[in-house]
């Protein structure tokens, strides 16, 4: 009896801790841009090079791009990869942070669009971070890629007690695949790593995992009413700022010649003043304002009325509104002076998917 020719298939299978390595770039992408901003805009715009040449810094993006490429092609190591994630994060911020001159005749670094370009690349990564942290149940393949990829701490004298439990699950997953030899590999696998001669480290937890202590120690000193008074503050402030920004708006917009421009003159910058001529943009930007400053004002009244999870649902609903589609028009319209409120809105989008899931989620 002639045994079947085995089907090949080349079925894209997700890397182990590859919501890790995501995170680790993402966030060395943001600090990049962010760190080369500030010190740019402190050292009074500094250039390299002379009357004739110009090192941009985008040019050492692209090299350590390229390292970051030749690290993950050259290294098996599982240590590579976290390089790789440094570098590629720092080599992208530095490049993306020199959009403006790409897209632009005269080079314009401080083009506007160049700043919501930037921060949506960034939503990109996050979405993507998000999309590849969701777990699903792993097919056996998936499971067999996971577990011979995860037998390299084996031979770097690595591997622990909870990284071993990991890898057997894998591979009990791995026993209910179709295929008799790849049930074979799984239940030979299995049979090693259950042999009482092999050497365990003790258990010390990953850098992410002490993060996760850290915050639960945190939070548990701060407590739930603190925590909850935090948010209401931090909503309070929000819904405040944006439905001033609004009454500016409306006052710069129909008023512009008053006697007061110079106090309007303050809460604007000029990015914003010479946007305003255009009134499809104030509009849009007061509209989005007024829609998100309501929203934060209804979560505040479910907070008062006692209705925690729908006042929470509605908070999370305004930030990402105001990360998504409020931010993106601000940094258009002052580069990168909108920073200050990305991160109150991101804070508080932390804050409260942090409460949701201690308290909320927990008394549900």
């Amino acid at each position: 009896m002639t045994q079947s020719m085995p089907i090949k298939t080349r079925k894209a299978v997700k890397r182990p801790f590859a919501e890790t390595y995501i995170f680790i770039s993402l966030t060395a992408f943001a600090l990049t841009v962010i760190i080369t901003r500030v010190f740019l805009q402190l050292a009074g715009y500094p250039q390299v090079g002379n009357s004739v040449l110009h090192i941009a810094h985008a040019i050492w993006g692209g090299l350590l791009l390229f390292l970051a490429v030749l690290v993950a092609l050259l290294l098996a190591n599982r240590w590579a990869l976290t390089v790789t994630a440094v570098l590629s994060g720092i080599g992208i911020g530095l490049f993306i942070d020199e959009v403006g001159k790409f897209i632009t005749q005269k080079n314009d670094y401080f083009f506007p669009p160049a700043a919501p370009l930037i921060y949506s690349l960034f939503l990109l990564l996050v979405l993507l971070f998000l999309l590849v942290r969701r777990t699903r149940q792993s097919r056996p393949r998936d499971s067999m890629y996971q577990a011979i990829l995860g037998l390299r701490e084996v031979l770097d004298n690595d591997l622990d007690p909870r990284e071993r439990d990991r890898l057997l699950a894998e591979l009990e997953n791995g026993r209910s695949a179709a295929e008799p030899h790849i049930v074979l590999l799984a239940e030979q696998l299995t049979t090693y790593l259950e042999q009482d001669t092999l050497p365990l480290v003790p258990y010390q937890p990953g850098y992410w995992a002490r993060f996760n202590q850290w915050l639960q120690k945190v939070g548990g000193k701060l407590g739930r009413k603190n925590h909850r008074q935090l948010i209401l503050v931090i909503i309070a402030l929000l819904c405040f700022q944006a439905l001033l920004t609004v009454l500016i708006f409306i006052g710069l917009w129909l008023s512009p010649q008053i006697s007061g421009i110079e106090l309007l003159a303050a809460f604007l910058t000029q990015a914003e003043t010479l946007s305003s001529q255009n009134p499809v943009w104030l509009v849009v930007r007061l509209f989005l304002e007024l829609t998100v400053g309501l929203l934060y004002g209804f979560a505040l009244l479910r907070f008062r009325q006692g209705r925690e999870e729908s006042g929470v649902d509605w908070a999370l609903f305004a930030s990402l509104l105001s990360i998504t589609a409020v931010n993106l028009l601000t940094f258009y319209l002052d580069q990168f002076g909108a920073l200050v409120s990305v991160f109150a809105t991101f804070a508080l989008f932390f804050f409260l998917l942090t409460y949701r899931s201690w308290y909320v989620e927990m008394r549900s």
